[in-house]
C-alpha cells in the first residue's frame, strides 16, 4: 500500500514537471485580435501592422503592396 501511494505521488509530481515545462496553451493566452484595414485600390483586408501606410491629399490610406499604392495614385486625381 505505501508503494502505491509513493508511486500516486510521483506521477503527481512529474504531471507538475512537466506542465513547468510544457506549458498548454490556454484560452487567456491568446494574442489580442489584430486590426485589419482595406486597401482602396483592390478592397482587400490586410492586418494594419503589415500594411503599407500612405498619406495622400492630407488622408492616410493602408494598402497590401507598393503597386497597389501607386495604382491608387495615379487613379487619384
Amino acid at each position: 500500500m505505501v508503494r502505491l501511494a509513493l508511486f500516486g505521488i510521483a506521477v503527481v509530481l512529474l504531471i507538475f514537471i512537466a506542465r513547468a515545462i510544457f506549458p498548454s496553451k490556454s484560452p487567456s493566452a491568446e494574442q489580442e485580435p489584430t486590426e485589419m484595414v482595406m486597401d482602396p485600390n483592390n478592397g482587400v483586408y490586410i492586418p494594419k501592422s503589415e500594411a503599407i501606410k500612405k498619406t495622400i491629399n492630407g488622408k492616410e490610406y493602408y494598402f497590401s503592396s507598393e503597386q497597389s499604392a501607386e495604382e491608387f495614385i495615379n487613379k487619384t486625381p
